[in-house]
């Protein structure tokens, strides 16, 4: 397998792990709402366990410093429990050995392929209903999302977001007087831009842009999904997926240096070029960057909006969020719910916002809280609403898995080893094998 596709698979749980934060609200602990229906969970001697699972591999450590502590915090009756991923404790195995999950979490990229595997779904709309969540209140870019992966149904509420912004590195700029990106501007000027800063001084090679190909092209701007969820066909015959690979990917690396960098270490510059070399002079990455890695103080940074097409102004990356799903096979939905909606309350997007978790509130008290507990609260964070947010695109149950298949030919386009004409059409025909397969073994 390809070093650049190692690296992209990666970023499949990487992405989750670095939002994955939540905080507290002021509901009151252990109350239920009253059931219109009178089908309130019975009582119990024991205290209700609300058992958590996702697939992103992370360690119990980490799920009770970013969620088990402060939910057992605010519900006190509830016993949380979390199940890590890996051999032995898939979802699949969990399944089978007839183990109980209450609510299964991801970003909406791979929840739903995570959910369908063990056939967990549950429509949560009734549920929110009767709990009187306040969806209005929740970025509906995001809402409409979900819907259409599930086909209208609300199989996960998101409790966090994430957008592409381009982040930028002041001293190579300064090294070069070369003057600092803008929010604003669209792919052909960022690219112009990026030329200036693409090249060699004192054995030290800079690269002008790069970006993390599976999240700026999983959430790209023209609103293309990986996979057609009506025909369950991929879709890398789309002439917009040749735009796409071409603005981010192949004009940025057209420079001798970079091509030289390329054949060398066989994948495209990265995370540690921006921070720890450092070599990169824009990075498009996502909104919780920042906040997800130990050295960013190495350098000195900032950030600007998401470069645009000329022809889609204003058009934003599509948004990322980190969803909760209640299990179709919880005994203890309402539990859940209230877990769920605390995630969700205004209080909590806004205590989280504070240290750098993107809400997914449409509130200004919630957007302004961002990072203003942190110590970068003086950064350019407007551009995470300069730009209107990309419609979202259904999610596939089969995303990850042709998401793998795809950054693979991506990198062959990168290196030179095939025209992009040929790598779509190739890209295509394996991800339908990969999918008529997946279908056959269910």
């Amino acid at each position: 397998m390809p070093t650049l596709n190692r690296s992209l698979l990666g970023l499949s749980g990487l992405a989750a792990a670095m939002v994955l934060i939540a905080g507290c609200s002021d509901g009151k602990a252990g109350q239920t709402p009253a059931d219109p229906g009178g089908a309130s969970e019975k009582k119990s001697a024991e205290p209700v366990e609300l058992v958590f699972h996702t697939n992103s591999g992370g360690a119990v450590e980490g799920f009770n410093k970013t969620f088990g502590d402060r939910i057992s915090a605010k519900f006190p009756d509830y016993k949380i429990s979390y199940v890590q991923s890996k051999q032995g404790s898939t979802l699949a195995e969990l399944m089978a050995q007839g183990k109980p999950v209450d609510i299964l979490y991801q970003t909406d990229a791979y929840y739903f392929e995570l959910a369908d595997s063990a056939k967990l779904q549950y429509d949560m709309t009734e549920l929110v209903k009767k709990h009187g969540i306040n969806l209005g209140a929740i970025e509906p870019q995001v809402l409409e999302s979900l819907r259409k992966s599930g086909s209208g149904k609300l199989y996960a509420l998101p409790i966090s977001n994430l957008t592409q912004v381009m982040y930028y590195n002041k001293g190579i700029f300064d090294k070069f007087g070369v003057p600092y990106p803008k929010d604003g501007m669209t792919w052909d000027e960022t690219l112009e831009l990026a030329k200036k800063l693409d090249r060699e001084e004192q054995g030290q090679q800079y690269f002008g842009f790069a970006a993390s190909p599976a999240h700026i092209l999983g959430n790209n701007q023209l609103s293309l999904p990986y996979v057609d969820i009506q025909t369950e066909k991929a879709t890398f015959l789309n002439e917009g997926w040749k735009r796409l690979i071409d603005t981010y990917i192949v004009r940025p690396a057209q420079g001798q240096g970079y091509q030289k960098y390329i054949a060398e270490k066989k994948k495209l510059p990265y995370r540690l070029e921006f921070t720890d070399t450092p070599q990169i002079a824009m990075f498009v990455f996502n909104s919780n960057f920042p906040f997800s890695i130990p050295n960013i103080d190495a350098i000195d940074w900032d950030l600007v909006s998401l470069p645009t097409f000329a022809d889609k102004p204003k058009i934003g990356s599509q948004s990322m969020p980190v969803v909760f799903g209640i299990t179709s096979t919880s005994k203890h939905k309402d539990a859940a719910m209230e877990v769920i909606q605390f995630l969700i309350s205004e209080e909590t997007q806004i205590s989280e916002s504070k240290k750098g978790i993107m809400p997914v509130s449409t509130t200004d008290a919630a957007r302004k809280a961002f990072a203003q507990d942190t110590p970068f609260k003086n950064k350019n964070w407007n551009a995470l609403y300069y730009n209107q947010i990309a419609p979202g695109v259904p999610k596939s149950n089969y995303q990850l898995t042709v998401e793998k298949s795809f950054t693979s030919f991506v990198q062959q386009i990168v290196e030179g080893n095939k025209d992009v004409n040929t790598a779509m059409r190739e890209a295509q025909e394996q991800a339908d094998k990969i999918i008529a397969e997946a279908k056959q073994k269910k």
